[in-house]
């Protein structure tokens, strides 16, 4: 706001300052005129004059008194998390847990706890607790992009056919695999609810990954499946075949980016599951614990409710 510039450095108008403002306004002096007297910016000037007046009228105390409770709100609003032991155990709680300040934000309110998240990013910078911002243990990879590619196998659907959802059991599915075992992890998210399913194969073959699909389809009900290009969906039909009423859709060759959903999916299970991790040695417990943690996560998307709320409460409706 009113900040004079030195370099890189700004200062805000001291009341001194504020002073000479009335002064040379009560003279008729112009913003253009003090601000040069002041060496201070115009616009400084003129945004002081607008915004600081009382009826009509810039008084020098009124206009220091404004600017202090203005900051010291801001600064309250910024540290209100620090001032809060309620809202301190929270964020701690739920930064151990990878959830980012948005989310715990959005789940605060539902308990009735008013926080922004802009107040919690404050809280987390002045802790130093950037370490648990899980996107900052994410480095981005930059690649280059590709051009829409023919499918060798022109009956395929293509994404852009696959129908809008409005509710469960349309689901974009892919793979976590590792250099050092056949093992992988297939994963499922439902593109209505989010809810995830994981599951470790012993290996990525054709009946293993119908089997597994089969489960699923009794358990949690599939209309549509989305994925890429894999070497294992070569037989598609007959996978089709194997679940009747279940339609395949497609990503365009190399185009894995267009199943968002499940590809940042796949981002927070590798922070469980490294990617030098013999798949092999994933023990069903730890499958369990990331498919509850996926599950059990408030998402702003869904305004904040978890994925198996959501289900539930589709199910019952």
């Amino acid at each position: 706001m009113e900040r004079k510039q030195t370099g890189r450095r700004f200062s805000q108008l001291s009341y001194e300052e504020r002073i000479k403002i009335a002064t040379l306004r009560e003279r008729g002096d112009s913003a253009r005129s003090i601000a040069q007297s002041l060496e201070r910016s115009p616009n400084t000037i003129s945004r002081e004059l607008r915004e600081k007046k009382v009826k009509g009228t810039y008084v020098p105390k009124k206009a220091q008194r404004r600017t202090y409770w203005r900051r010291y709100r801001a600064k309250r609003d910024c540290m209100k998390v620090a001032m809060s032991k309620e809202l301190t155990e929270l964020v701690h709680e739920k930064l151990l847990l990878l959830w980012s300040p948005e989310r715990i934000a959005g789940y605060a309110r539902r308990e009735e706890l008013v926080v922004s998240k802009k107040a919690i990013y404050k809280y987390v910078k002045s802790r130093c607790l950037e370490r648990y911002l899980f996107w900052k243990r994410i480095k981005k990879k930059s690649g280059r992009k590709r051009g829409h590619a023919a499918p060798s196998d022109t009956t395929k659907r293509l994404i852009e056919s696959r129908p809008a959802v409005s509710s469960s059991g349309h689901w974009e599915l892919d793979f976590i695999v590792s250099s050092l075992s056949g093992a992988v992890l297939l994963v499922m998210v439902d593109r209505w609810t989010r809810y995830t399913i994981v599951k470790r194969l012993e290996r990525k073959t054709h009946q293993l990954v119908l089997g597994a699909l089969v489960d699923i389809r009794d358990r949690h009900g599939i209309e549509t499946i989305t994925t890429d290009n894999d070497i294992v969906f070569q037989k598609w039909l007959e996978m089709e075949a194997g679940l009747p009423g279940v339609l395949f859709f497609f990503c365009h060759p190399y185009h894995s980016w267009e199943k968002g959903l499940v590809e940042n999916t796949n981002r927070w299970i590798r922070t469980f599951v490294p990617k030098k991790r013999d798949l092999a040695t994933v023990s069903d417990e730890e499958v369990r614990s990331v498919h509850a943690y996926l599950n059990d996560i408030p998402r702003q998307c869904l305004g904040y409710f978890t994925a198996t709320e959501l289900l539930s409460t589709e199910r019952v409706s």
